[in-house]
């Protein structure tokens, strides 16, 4: 009986291994050959899922942050109040700390490239329209009008931007504690 292999958990499977070692390594230093041996595959096995390593990479910056969408999406339909909800994109842990370094690798490719440049674009939108939703939700943090709702949601998604920039490549001085607090103290301020 030949084996059955659900081809969007192993395109996915892939996808995660090449994030790992983006972070670990940087976007230059990853090739198709590194994800196959890493994987246990053969890179006919990885060059199936992906025409190339510019599709797998676009894929792995797609996934990442479609994941943290959900993750935040996921806390906010439990009841979560805005803090635990931006918590969760926090670099508060190794592996967030290793996503935020893929993500800050390919910010440095869409700064070259027009389609991973329109990517970005379009995932900062994205991220700016999830943190206006969770400031809707957030009921003691008033707008007097929508206009006033997007500089929150611009203010709060620089803030955590900027702070996972710092916790990510310095975690010793930005410890959880010291990223909740800060984030803590921002939303305050909105409210």
């Amino acid at each position: 009986m030949p084996l059955v292999v659900n081809h969007d958990a192993r395109r996915r499977e892939v996808a995660l291994i090449a994030a790992r070692l983006i972070a670990a390594s940087g976007l230059e230093a990853v090739t198709v050959r590194d994800v196959a041996r890493v994987a246990g595959f053969s890179t006919a096995v990885v060059s199936y899922y992906f025409e190339n390593k510019r599709a797998l990479l676009m894929f792995v910056y797609r996934m990442a942050a479609l994941d943290t969408v959900e993750r935040v999406r996921r806390r906010r339909n439990r009841g979560a109040d805005i803090q635990r909800c931006l918590e969760a994109i926090l670099p508060l842990d190794r592996q967030r700390r290793d996503r935020w370094k893929v993500w800050f690798a390919f910010w440095g490719m869409a700064g070259d490239d027009p389609e991973f440049a329109a990517e970005q674009q379009l995932r900062g939108r994205e991220a700016r329209m999830l943190f206006s939703e969770l400031l809707e939700t957030a009921s003691t943090i008033p707008a007097e009008t929508p206009e006033h709702r997007d500089i929150q949601a611009r203010r709060l998604l620089t803030m955590v931007t900027g702070l996972s920039g710092q916790a990510t490549y310095d975690p010793t001085d930005w410890p959880a504690s010291r990223q909740r607090a800060l984030l803590a103290a921002e939303i305050a301020t909105l409210a």
